[in-house]
């Protein structure tokens, strides 16, 4: 005698749902301990930027245009500014010709930007050095009545050059407004 078994398509279109679904979160799994891998690989940058110091200098504090706050706001009150940028030569290998630019844009208009190139001579191996981009033209005021007036963008690049040692770009960015009715306690000048 002959059985006769019947499978309903209900249970089978469930059961090869739960095994593509289990698939997929497998291959998600491997393909992202690859990539995590591959980033551990490449943590420390060959050159470090340490720090970067305005002068005059800034002053970090709330602002208030109309309804909008901005808190914690790095400001700078003169429309005139010097940035100087700390970096640090990571490898054991001696570096020529470190290509250095910096990239001032003002945030909401891409047409208002300034580049300014400059170079490092030589940086030895775990040595630090000081680049400094002296007259930087704020590109906007906030004035004290706008928000977004005075925000800019600033773009540290380290270009490579494997001609001089530097196999690896790298870049920092951060953001600062310029309002010129910011009144900058005393403390903030003297330093």
């Amino acid at each position: 005698m002959a059985k006769i078994i019947t499978v309903n398509r209900k249970h089978i279109v469930m059961v090869a749902s739960i095994f593509v679904i289990c698939l997929l979160g497998f291959a998600g799994l491997s393909f992202w301990d690859k990539k995590d891998a591959s980033v551990s690989n490449n943590q420390t940058p060959e050159i470090k930027m340490l720090g970067v110091t305005v002068e005059p200098a800034s002053t970090v504090k709330d602002l208030t245009y109309g309804s909008i706050t901005l808190k914690g706001a790095q400001v700078i009150s003169t429309k005139t500014f010097d940035l100087i940028v700390t970096v640090q030569n990571m490898t054991a290998n001696k570096m020529t010709n470190v290509p250095v630019e910096l990239q001032v844009t003002l945030i909401g208009d891409d047409t208002k930007k300034v580049t300014s190139p400059g170079s490092l001579p030589s940086l030895e191996p775990g040595a630090t050095a000081r680049v400094a981009f002296r007259q930087i033209k704020a590109l906007g005021d906030a004035l004290g009545k706008s928000a977004t007036d005075g925000q800019h963008l600033i773009t540290l690049r380290i270009n490579s050059n494997p001609e001089g040692g530097v196999e690896q770009a790298t870049e920092a960015s951060f953001r600062f407004n310029v309002d010129s009715t910011v009144k900058v306690p005393a403390t903030v000048k003297k330093q």
